[in-house]
């Protein structure tokens, strides 16, 4: 049998409620993915009967940062599609929950990206793809990690407009912790209120750091 492997899924969250339910489109069916692999129609069905109560949902594969618990499981529309409910009475469940609802605002969303194993499938050499008949489901991890690169310049940050309006966005959010407040305070304070970016001190430049990786800004050099 394979090694886990980690597959990442860009797609908006189906649906997101006021109680920390969220239904998320967490693989797709039918076409061919970064690997090579197409997931045939039914290749989950299996795990999620005999296996769905081991399934975990992560914050960026972290197996020590439980986000909630799975709640169902289904192939729907060309998707895996897991409902699951937040636990909102742990801080980080209760940050990532905001940062669903903000990007939802702005008809965004925080990528996705699942843990499985191919237990049946069958090898296209001339095409150079892998029809996977079963997968074997362990998780499925929130991500807020991608784009950011705390090595990059603060000078980098690219579409300023649009990261002031997530930031006061944020900043106005009263359901964050402590910790995010200060970040988002000292972000947007070195960001749009310095009159020489270069002069941010570490402080800012972490709370920078921070903030981006959550709203995956793109830095780039």
């Amino acid at each position: 049998m394979e090694a886990i492997r980690h597959k990442l899924f860009q797609t908006k969250a189906a649906d997101l409620d006021q109680k920390g339910r969220v239904l998320i489109a967490v693989n797709a069916i039918g076409n061919t993915d970064a690997d090579g692999d197409i997931s045939a129609p039914g290749s989950f069905r299996k795990t999620l009967k005999e296996n769905f109560d081991r399934v975990r949902w992560f914050l960026n594969h972290d197996v020590t940062i439980l986000l909630g618990v799975p709640i169902a499981g289904r192939e729907e529309d060309g998707y895996l599609k897991m409902e699951a409910q937040f636990n909102l009475e742990k801080q980080i469940a209760r940050d990532t929950y905001e940062d669903y609802k903000l990007y939802a605002e702005y008809g965004k969303s925080l990528e996705h990206s699942v843990g499985l194993q191919a237990i049946k499938y069958r090898i296209d050499e001339a095409a150079m793809t892998r029809t996977v008949q079963e997968w074997k489901l362990w998780e499925f991890s929130t991500l807020t990690h991608w784009g950011a690169n705390e090595n990059t310049p603060l000078l980098g940050i690219k579409s300023l407009d649009e990261k002031r309006k997530l930031l006061e966005g944020m900043a106005g959010n009263a359901s964050y912790s402590d910790q995010r407040k200060r970040n988002i305070e000292s972000a947007y304070k070195a960001l749009f209120e310095l009159p020489e970016p270069t002069r941010i001190t570490p402080q800012q430049q972490k709370a920078v750091t921070e903030i981006a990786r959550s709203l995956n800004f793109e830095l780039f050099t």
